[in-house]
This record gives C-alpha cells, sequence and structure tokens, in this order.
C-alpha cells in the first residue's frame, strides 16, 4: 500500500534552507519557496536564489520522512547515483548538486539538491498518441546505459492480493500464478525504476525531462514499460497502454516480454483511486471508478500474449 507522506509538505525550515545555500556556495541566498504538485511519497520543493551577483535561478530540494521507504539515506543515494550517471548523456535529467543522506545538516531529514529542469507535468494531451510515442522513444535511450544503483527483484508472490474492486477476480488469481513461477532470464539495463506520465516534463509539446530517479534500478529494460503501462490505463485507458507497447516495440526493435509486464500490472491495488486523484492534483479529469476495470482488461490481455 501507498501512503501519502503529507508531514513534508509543510515548507523547508531555515536549517534546511541554509544548507542549500551553503551547497550551491557563492554567497547563494534563498528568496523564494513554493511547493510543487502531486509528490505522495516526498517533499519537493522548487526554490528561488539569488547570487552574491544578483543572478536568479531555481533549484529543487527533495526531502524525505521515513514513512515511507525505510533506509531513505540509502534511497537518497540511489537517486544521486542515477542521476549521476543520466549527467551528461542524451537523456533529459536534472543535475545533482547536493544531498544530505542521514539528514546532519537538514534537522534529520535526508535530503537531496538538484536543478530545477525546464518544463510541465502535463496529462491532458490533445494528441495522445504524439505523447504517447514520446514516451516510448525515451527508454531505448535510458535503456542503453548502466548505473550504480539498485539491482531489481521482484515481487513476493505470497504478498500479492486480488484488488477488492476486481470484477473478474480469477484473471488476478491467474496473473498471481504467472508470476509465481519465477521470471524468464533477460539483461539487466539502467532503469527509471517509476517511468510515467507524472515523472516527465514537456514544454512546447516536446518531452523535456525525466525526473524523480528514487526508485532507479538495474533492471530489465521491461520493468519501465510495464510500470508505464499500468499507469497509462489507470489515467487514460487500456487501450492507450496497448498503443503505448507497440509503439515501444517499434522504438526498440524489440518485443515487450508479457511476465514483466503482468508482474508490473500487478502493482495495482485498492488503494490507487485514492492517491492517483491526489498526484493528478486537478491537471486533468480522473474517472476512478472505471480504473480497476482498466487495469483488469490490460491485465488480461497480457495474460493472453503469454
Amino acid at each position: 500500500m501507498i501512503e501519502i507522506d503529507w508531514a513534508l509538505r509543510r515548507s523547508p525550515s531555515p536549517a534546511q534552507l541554509a544548507w542549500v545555500e551553503r551547497t550551491i556556495g557563492g554567497g547563494a541566498r534563498v528568496t523564494g519557496v513554493r511547493r510543487m504538485l502531486g509528490g505522495i511519497t516526498s517533499s519537493v520543493h522548487r526554490l528561488s536564489v539569488l547570487s552574491r551577483t544578483g543572478a536568479r535561478t531555481q533549484v529543487v530540494l527533495k526531502r524525505f520522512s521515513g514513512r515511507r521507504w525505510g533506509d531513505e539515506g540509502a534511497v537518497i543515494r540511489n537517486e544521486a547515483a542515477a542521476l549521476t550517471a543520466v549527467d551528461g548523456t542524451d537523456i533529459p535529467a536534472p543535475r545533482l548538486l547536493g544531498l544530505s543522506p542521514d539528514g546532519t545538516e537538514t534537522n534529520g531529514v535526508p535530503s537531496l539538491l538538484m536543478t530545477r529542469a525546464s518544463g510541465r507535468v502535463w496529462l491532458a494531451p490533445v494528441d495522445v498518441d504524439a505523447w504517447t510515442r514520446q514516451l516510448a522513444r525515451l527508454l531505448p535511450t535510458l535503456h542503453a546505459g548502466s548505473a550504480a544503483v539498485w539491482t531489481h527483484s521482484r515481487r513476493d508472490p505470497d504478498a500479492l492480493t486480488i484488488p477488492r474492486s476486481a470484477l473478474r477476480p480469477d484473471v488476478w488469481a491467474a496473473a498471481k500464478d504467472v508470476v509465481a513461477t519465477g521470471p524468464p532470464q533477460g539483461e539487466l539495463v539502467h532503469t527509471h525504476g517509476d517511468y510515467q506520465h507524472f515523472n516527465v516534463l514537456w514544454k512546447r509539446g516536446l518531452l523535456s525531462a525525466l525526473v524523480d530517479w528514487s526508485a532507479s534500478r538495474m533492471a530489465p529494460a521491461d520493468v519501465d514499460v510495464g510500470h508505464c503501462r499500468l499507469n497509462l490505463a489507470v489515467l487514460f485507458s487500456a487501450e492507450v497502454a496497448e498503443r503505448f507497447r507497440l509503439m515501444y516495440e517499434s522504438e526498440a526493435g524489440r518485443q515487450l516480454e508479457p511476465w514483466w509486464d503482468v508482474h508490473q500490472l500487478l502493482a495495482y491495488g485498492d488503494d490507487w483511486p485514492a492517491f492517483i486523484p491526489v498526484q493528478v492534483a486537478g491537471r486533468a479529469s480522473v474517472d476512478v471508478r472505471g480504473m480497476t476495470s482498466r487495469v483488469e482488461k490490460l491485465l488480461a490481455d497480457g495474460l493472453a500474449r503469454l
């Protein structure tokens, strides 16, 4: 179950802002603070910064409270490693500025400071196919790289549950049986770990940045593809998620492994209709009542491809 971290939605403390100023250096001074929309497992604030020379810029401060991730110092280090790995590559992402994994200088709150990536989250595109194709096109470039991040592990089949809202419990039960058989062998590549539209920024209709690398893993490429398909079904439809699969397969020159697709779709649970509207934050309409049935259709299609 995903818990919304309400505790850190308040503004950073004076000590945390002082750490930001020291990390940037050069007499930098924080002149403005604004919470960014959509976060549910961490607190993300955009900070306006004025340099000693009068130059103005913006940075992003990400903080954790310990309610979601457990060892959040390790999460901070993992995200820092992912950002370092993609820095200077063709993957558009924020640049790491500093980290305080143990929170020694940030009131005991594990924190990460990065540049502000250009663009905004765009959840209601006019041309959904063109928007989706750009999501598909970025993945092969990301998966061509490597990083000193965590190694992915599959979910414990015994911990998987059938949603109470399931219309066809037999589909979910069959999916659990598939996952219990174990994954196929495959190459491990650098994955984002939470690849979906809430973590992609856009500018003038073009994909401009990929953000929120906390869950980055060395994993099969299909972990990113399946997770994105799940989120596309949740917000749009199973048909949009299926078109994304076909676009990805065309861009990558390979087919999505159905086992990993099913595995990723099983992340869905009864808590999703509660937290997805919080992430959307009014930026798109959300059909909460039809959410489970959309995922269920996609899951049935994935089983049929096995």
